[in-house]
């Protein structure tokens, strides 16, 4: 695990008693290739529940809020890093 993951587990593990509801957001290019990543993300966490999504006044962006039963911090950082995964994938929020 990389040094900026170790730093995001210890804040999780200092903010949530596990398990906890984590809110997820992210913002990608409304391209095909987002898009589908975004289906394979969805495939990959089950768990995962669609609360929002956004698009941009241009049709350009697309901001996506997803509510995750996390059983451990460990559970989110996977989470975090199938996100990063995702082609045209713009912010983490």
């Amino acid at each position: 695990m990389s040094a900026s993951f170790d730093k995001f587990k210890q804040l999780l593990i200092d903010t949530y008693l596990f398990p906890a509801n984590y809110t997820h957001k992210f913002i990608g290019k409304n391209t095909p290739p987002f898009l589908n990543g975004v289906i394979q993300f969805e495939m990959k966490f089950l768990a995962l529940k669609k609360v929002g999504e956004k698009k941009s006044a241009n049709d350009g962006h697309v901001a996506l809020t997803y509510s995750f039963l996390a059983g451990s911090a460990d559970d989110i950082i996977e989470l975090a890093k199938a996100t990063y995964e995702i082609e045209d994938l713009l912010y983490i929020l």
